[in-house]
């Protein structure tokens, strides 16, 4: 499973399964770390993002997007 995209504005991700489907999954942060939920089951962000994971985050009014750099 990879996740494709994070809307921080919208509080969802996009994510790959391993059978190739896409999926759309709503997030919410614990103790300041972000998890999506997927059958039924909360996972941590940070576990799934590649290179080419791209963020949509507002500040100060304006939108932005941004690729993540892994840890």
């Amino acid at each position: 499973m990879t996740i494709f995209g994070i809307n921080r504005i919208c509080n969802w991700v996009q994510i790959f399964s391993d059978s190739c489907r896409k999926y759309t999954c709503p997030t919410k942060e614990i103790n300041g770390k972000l998890f999506f939920l997927f059958k039924k089951e909360w996972h941590p962000v940070e576990k799934y993002i590649t290179e080419y994971t791209t963020e949509l985050f507002e500040e100060g009014g304006r939108t932005f997007s941004r690729h993540i750099l892994k840890k």
